[in-house]
């Protein structure tokens, strides 16, 4: 199956980067020209600055507004780009990269989402973005709302990834930051290059598709490896793919309406009974009681797989509690707004202009007026004496 990887702002055209590691087409949009710079893997020729004649090529600062504006204003250089890449073959899934918080994510995203649907209606549009950690402020937090709610209305699945997981690792921020991107193209990666490879039950490129036409609800996915010597209850490992939280998001699984479960190792470890109990179990499990599978017996693995994918979730706490705090902020800043214009109006309410203070003066009324502007004209220099004296 093809898959474009479209990465969008700092968090965005990083995560894209590292897809680009591992030989996925990428493209990266940023309103910072430093952070282009900053990649590694991305070919120049697919780095596009967008909104320098608002911005100057060092970002928007966090600001929506900005970044929305300066996709727009570049978007027919960016579907042309991606249209360049595109060719005349079929994209089955464009992955658009971002984090939710910022400024040319937040802002941009949805606008580029909304183009590739208009201009793909063939090809699904999945959000994969990065949640702000609490400590970031209100700010990321109001950016994160309002971006879930437009791409509701535009994407067909949303992955996100709560960076508040950030905290359970004993990592330095930057290795820490670097280590959950790292695993969101894991994840990825090896659920597309299980898609339409043959196997005892095959998954094509219409399975995921399906899976993922989710109507904008949420999606997550989880992982489980191990040493196939160690594997002593294949079902174990299976289930434990989906307590892993997916890309580190609190959800409900129990809300998922499509599954898709992935297995990919040694034949003599890819136990019918094991496989079947875990699966039973899981489709019994979610509302939407609908598992898509694929097996893999390869002799050469020594490793167990398994890549699991659940989507059409609508119940997460780490998505209700940032929603909960926009909603309280926004309620609270309106309140304090509205007052103060109350208390301004209040404030100055009742006073006069200053035609009803003061009598109206014209030239005919007051000719020594007329003769003192008509002194003040002539005392100042024509403008060529003064470029003049300014040389």
């Amino acid at each position: 199956m093809k898959a474009l990887i479209i990465g969008v702002g700092q968090c965005g055209t990083k995560i894209a980067d590292l897809f680009a590691l591992v030989d996925f087409d990428a493209v990266a949009l940023n309103t910072s020209r430093g952070d282009l710079e900053y990649l590694k893997h991305i070919p120049q020729d697919r780095r596009i600055l967008i909104g320098e004649s608002i911005t100057g090529g060092k970002g928007v600062n966090a600001n929506p507004l900005l970044g929305r504006e300066a996709m727009k204003r570049d978007l027919p250089m960016v579907m042309k780009k991606i249209g360049s890449i595109v060719g005349y073959d079929e994209v089955d899934i464009f992955f658009l990269t971002f984090g939710f918080g910022g400024g040319t994510g937040a802002g941009g995203t949805p606008v580029l989402a909304e183009a590739l649907k208009e201009e793909y209606p063939d090809s699904l549009v999945v959000a994969i973005g990065a949640l702000p950690l609490k400590e970031e402020g209100i700010r990321p937090t109001i950016n994160a709302a309002i971006t879930i709610d437009k791409l509701s209305k535009i994407a067909d699945s949303i992955i996100a990834i709560d960076n508040n997981k950030l905290r359970d690792s004993g990592d330095d921020i930057s290795r820490a930051y670097e280590k959950i991107n790292y695993t969101i193209v894991e994840r990825i990666a090896s659920l597309l290059a299980l898609v339409d490879v043959p196997g005892e039950q095959t998954l094509d490129a219409s399975d995921l598709k399906f899976v993922l036409k989710a109507f904008g609800s949420f999606a997550t996915v989880g992982y489980a490896k191990a040493e196939a010597s160690k594997v002593k209850n294949l079902s174990r490992l299976i289930l434990k793919s989906f307590e892993s939280e997916g890309l580190y998001l609190d959800a409900n699984i129990e809300s998922a309406l499509y599954g898709l479960v992935a297995i990919h190792g040694p034949s003599e470890v890819l136990r019918a009974n094991d496989i079947f109990e875990a699966l039973d179990y899981l489709t019994s499990k979610i509302r939407g009681k609908q598992i898509f599978r694929g097996f893999y017996p390869d002799p050469r693995e020594r490793d167990v797989e398994v890549v699991t994918l659940l989507s059409g979730i609508y119940e997460s706490k780490s998505i209700e509690e940032i929603v909960r705090i926009a909603k309280e902020y926004a309620k609270s800043f309106m309140e304090a707004k509205n007052e103060a214009e109350m208390k301004k109006r209040e404030l100055l309410s009742g006073l006069p202009d200053f035609d009803d203070l003061y009598p109206s003066v014209s030239m005919e009324d007051s000719p020594g007026l007329a003769k003192i502007l008509e002194d003040v004209d002539k005392d100042i220099p024509p403008v060529s004496k003064l470029r003049r004296v300014n040389e």
